[in-house]
């Protein structure tokens, strides 16, 4: 093998043709002059590429080659002398880790990153050191290869730092649109590495391109959006993306929204999200494309949310109790003494009205003080494996429904054929159902249909229950919408309480589950609960 093939192998290579050489030449020192024996490979080794060196038990250097001569020209390296004369202070600790593990363990390292300082300028090589045995198998030397590798050290060093530029610019983006106009060329590239979900649209509405993170964040495969007419999507469209979209070819500014509530094509869950609409013109003027940034802040929100439901509730419960216990002693007396009343009372007596009339009203007040007190008490019974299919046929679910029926309502049962498990309280998902039913049957129409729905999904690794009660009644108006979860509010007059679905979200948060509303005036109301499955 010629010297310019040998100059053309990388060090793994040369290792390999060393170790081969060793196996056929035996290397040892020479006890009377502590020599290393060269053998006849030594023009291969002189005319090496990388470095290579020999140390023996003794820490002292017995051989190098002129690689080492080329590239180390302050680190002369005589025969005889210890390693450590040629290392600097900083260099030491790695470096007697290094040949200490070799020569006494036997332990070979492949691939190391070592710094080296040469006139006060820093070298990088990638070193290998690997014991050299006799043929009785004991440590004789330790051998190093090192390649130079700082022009590859520098390269690399300065494509991370080129890159940690361009993740600066990709935020930059976000909060200065203009900047994005300027860096048109660099878009694809942008998309591609950016933290967070990115795709670009034409003016018409079809998908071009789209980075991996957004195919987490909307669907499940990537590149499943490319081609698709994403305004017409009607999760798109719910959002208000659909009229962004369309008020960003018109003004070609940018617009942000957050915390927007979005359902992805893969409709498994509700997510909120925070979107940015940036335009890109063309020479023109005009919009000739759009870029969309959404970030994911599903988890953050929901985390808020929840701190702030459990301050409000907190704080709510502590004055409902209060409340609530002060007023049942009173309410027990008012009701034994109307009783006393009722029984005295004539037949037929105009006072017979009144007394009616009391009882009603204070059955509605022991109403609202009961449902005081469930909301200052957390359901912390020793929760049991429910099979929601069982609760929604069984009692007193079924009494419920049965009784809509014969109403001449239309009650529809969905149920999978394995019906999902979740840990809780029957009582609890009892309480939930007919407080959606409750309010269904008070939104239909005498000959309306009430839908009770319950199925699994899949998310990840994670399965969750889906529990959802659909009517066909008359809506929530969108002003009631933000209010129907806060206490007191009601449309039921002196029927409600204002208590039942702030009780309902209180069970459902207790029970590590999500609720969901999806309502159109005139066309009928949606309640869906999710809650996590029980592990098998």
């Amino acid at each position: 093998m010629g010297i310019e093939n040998l100059k053309k192998k990388s060090h793994e290579e040369l290792i390999e043709i060393i170790e081969k050489l060793n196996q056929q030449y035996e290397i040892s020192i020479d006890d009377d002059n502590n020599e290393f024996r060269s053998v006849d490979f030594r023009t291969i080794v002189e005319a090496a590429y990388d470095i290579i060196f020999v140390i023996n038990k003794d820490m002292r250097i017995q051989y190098t080659n002129q690689a080492w001569k080329d590239t180390l020209a302050s680190r002369d390296a005589t025969p005889g002398r210890l390693y450590t004369d040629y290392l600097h202070e900083i260099e030491l600790e790695r470096g007697n880790f290094v040949v200490e593990s070799v020569l006494k363990k036997g332990q070979v390292f492949r691939n190391e990153l070592l710094k080296i300082y040469e006139n006060g300028k820093p070298y990088y090589f990638m070193t290998n050191f690997s014991p050299i045995k006799s043929k009785t198998g004991d440590i004789i030397a330790l051998i190093g290869v090192m390649r130079n590798y700082t022009e590859q050290y520098s390269m690399q060093k300065k494509l991370k730092e080129n890159s940690r530029i361009l993740e600066d610019k990709v935020q930059e983006q976000i909060r200065q649109a203009e900047e994005l106009k300027n860096l048109r060329d660099l878009n694809e590239d942008i998309i591609n590495n950016a933290p967070i979900g990115m795709f670009m649209v034409d003016s018409s509405g079809i998908v071009i391109n789209e980075n991996p993170v957004l195919s987490k964040i909307m669907v499940r495969e990537q590149n499943s959006l490319i081609g698709i007419n994403i305004i017409k999507y009607s999760g798109f469209i719910e959002a208000g993306f659909t009229r962004i979209f369309e008020e960003v070819l018109f003004s070609r500014k940018t617009i942000k929204a957050n915390e927007i509530r979005y359902i992805p094509i893969s409709g498994l869950t509700e997510l909120v999200v925070n979107v940015t609409f940036d335009p890109i013109l063309n020479r023109s003027g005009n919009v000739e494309r759009v870029l969309i940034m959404i970030e994911d802040v599903t988890e953050q929100v929901h985390a808020r949310v929840k701190a702030n439901r459990n301050e409000k509730m907190s704080a709510l419960g502590l004055l409902a109790s209060g409340v609530a216990s002060e007023l049942k002693g009173h309410i027990n007396k008012m009701v034994m003494d109307l009783n006393f009343v009722d029984t005295n009372v004539e037949e037929h007596s105009p006072a017979e009205e009144y007394v009616d009339s009391l009882k009603k009203e204070l059955e509605r007040i022991k109403t609202i003080s009961e449902q005081l007190l469930a909301l200052s008490v957390i359901d912390e019974r020793e929760k049991d494996i429910c099979e929601l299919n069982k609760i929604v046929t069984g009692h007193p679910i079924d009494v419920f429904t049965n009784r809509l029926k014969n109403d001449g309502m239309n009650v529809v049962i969905n149920l999978p054929e394995v019906s999902p498990e979740v840990v809780a309280t029957p009582n609890q998902i009892q309480q939930l159902l007919i407080q959606f039913l409750e309010n269904a049957e008070d939104a239909i129409d005498p000959e309306g249909t009430i839908e009770i729905s319950v199925e699994s999904i899949l998310e990840g690794d994670e399965a969750y229950a889906v529990l959802t009660v659909t009517d066909n009644g008359m809506g929530i108006p969108e002003e009631h919408m933000k209010k129907i979860f806060q206490p007191f509010y009601t449309t039921k007059g002196k029927k409600g309480t204002g208590l039942g679905l702030m009780i309902a979200m209180n069970i459902i948060s207790n029970l590590g589950g999500t609720i969901g509303v999806k309502t159109e005036p005139g066309i009928g109301t949606s309640f869906r609960v999710v809650l996590p499955q029980r592990n098998k």
